[in-house]
């Protein structure tokens, strides 16, 4: 180990950060593609200089070497970002207040013990288990009689000491309705304008530091009435969600919820979980009892989307003699929509202004497609950068939810024709696919093919099984023109809701 050395930036090579990836999937379950290689160094050139270590090597030797594990701990805490709010997905803290409260109070009444037990399973800064005590609060109106538990985990030590504190500045606690802040926060004795949550609320709460990945060190033994696990496995393999999911379900009540984020579809699980809409969740028959540490579970294929339409030949809109390829089920998708596929299969769509990219992982055989529009220039690009990330992210989320590798994705992209006339001609497809282009381009997905602009519609068939894609101008079609002026007179007047996840890998 180097002594007295000053670091300004440490260069990270490819060996030594497929070592440094390894240590984190094993001990945080995440997955790191060969795209994070500068955000890894940028995140961990604080430890090296903290420790006075002049190279990665030589950190990879000091983690080898230390028995306590907190530097492991200190690595994960430098490489996860948490970004959340305050009753982000409202609707979950309806439910409680709507359905799962009245439950209890149901049950309390015919006799049941009057208990509550939630469990906020990456709880982040915060921000989740307050809005739930907070939620719990008012819809009960008095805890008198009550034994209410709230547990909050997370993996970062750092964070967890945040939430613990329960204070907040005044930006953050913006997020909380009106009322709900003038009952359950209080001046922070720090002063300077912060706020905490008041004491009754802060005895509800205990907090432990968790690994989700590794179920056989939970050591919990109570059930709970609900657990909130959202939007943190969409960064887990399909191998890890499924582990962590079951053991998750094996904790519920035989009347309780689970509740995931907006991007995790847990359809595939409805052995143990059975969807009931909005990411929420009631606990299935036949339950299984929790994996052991480091178990690695069975995992079905699953087809993930809307209506499956059943096989047909290629669509007579392609002509030519062109051959039909695919031998799974033909999906159609319209804009706004997202497919995949880790069982073969076909998904078409048509396309005037719109874009649609095509993923596919060669050696896993998975692939997909979404469809999307940008709303036109109204003043406020933000939404327009918005909307497309947010379907960019739902497709790749949803082929690594099957297995895919987001490392070895590789893109085809399709679509910003000049279709609609007007002063839209230009500007909207072209901005289309410049977003799509630019944004494979920032993760480092190679684009292998694409057919973008011109003023023909295009129909576009893409096998996700060989990643093949079958592509014909159509012609400017009419009906297409005017259901995407439709779309995007909707989302420049109302864009579409973007909720704050807890993001891992924001930028350095």
């Amino acid at each position: 180990m180097s002594s007295g050395v000053t670091i300004e930036r440490v260069p990270l090579d490819s060996r030594d950060f497929d070592a440094l990836r390894r240590l984190i999937q094993e001990a945080a379950g995440i997955h790191l593609g060969d795209q994070k290689r500068d955000l890894v160094a940028g995140r961990l050139q604080c430890r090296l200089r903290h420790l006075r270590i002049s190279t990665f090597g030589e950190y990879l030797q000091f983690l080898a070497a230390e028995v306590t594990g907190d530097e492991t701990r200190e690595m994960v805490n430098c490489i996860t970002t948490n970004k959340t709010s305050f009753f982000r997905e409202p609707h979950h803290f309806d439910f409680i207040r709507d359905r799962l409260v009245p439950e209890c109070i149901a049950r309390a009444q015919a006799g049941a013990p009057r208990k509550i037990r939630i469990w906020s399973a990456a709880c982040s800064m915060g921000h989740e288990p307050w809005s739930i005590a907070m939620t719990l609060a008012d819809a009960l109106g008095s805890f008198s009689g009550w034994d209410i538990r709230i547990l909050a985990s997370d993996l970062d030590t750092n964070v967890l000491a945040t939430a613990e504190a329960a204070t907040y500045d005044e930006l953050a606690v913006a997020d909380i309705p009106p009322p709900l802040r003038t009952k359950y926060l209080e001046p922070a004795p720090e002063g300077g304008g912060l706020q905490r949550v008041v004491a009754p609320l802060r005895s509800l709460v205990t907090f432990r530091r968790l690994n989700l990945v590794n179920p056989g060190t939970w050591s919990i033994r109570t059930k709970f009435d609900t657990i909130m696990c959202r939007n943190v496995a969409i960064y887990f393999d399909r191998l890890t969600q499924e582990l962590v999911f079951k053991a998750l379900a094996s904790l519920l009540e035989p009347s309780g919820y689970l509740m995931s984020g907006h991007s995790e579809n847990l359809h595939w699980l409805a052995d143990v979980l059975t969807p009931m809409g909005k990411t929420i969740h009631a606990r299935a028959d036949g339950i299984p009892p929790a994996p052991k540490s480091g178990t690695r579970p069975t995992v079905r294929g699953a087809l993930l989307g809307r209506a499956v339409i059943p096989p047909s030949p290629v669509p007579a809109i392609l002509g030519g003699g062109m051959p039909s390829f695919g031998t799974g089920p033909e999906i159609a998708i319209q804009v706004g929509g997202v497919q995949a596929s880790a069982k073969g299969g076909v998904i078409r769509t048509t396309l005037g202004s719109c874009v649609a990219v095509c993923l596919h992982d060669p050696e896993r055989r998975i692939g997909g497609m979404n469809h999307f529009l940008l709303p036109a220039d109204n003043g406020s690009s933000r939404h327009a950068s918005h909307f497309g990330v947010h379907s960019m992210e739902l497709l790749i989320n949803a082929l690594m939810k099957l297995g895919a590798e987001r490392s070895r994705l590789v893109a085809k992209v399709f679509g910003g024709g000049a279709t609609m006339g007007g002063a839209l001609s230009t500007s909207v497809g072209k901005r289309n696919a410049e977003f799509a282009i630019g944004f494979l381009e920032d993760e480092g997905i190679r684009v292998a093919g694409k057919k973008v602009g011109g003023r023909a519609a295009l129909s576009v068939l893409f096998d996700t099984d060989s990643g093949l894609a079958r592509v014909k101008e159509i012609g400017a079609i009419a009906e297409i023109n005017r259901e995407e002026q439709r779309v995007l007179a909707r989302i420049s007047q109302s864009p579409p809701p973007i909720e704050q996840d807890i993001t891992f890998f924001g930028l350095p």
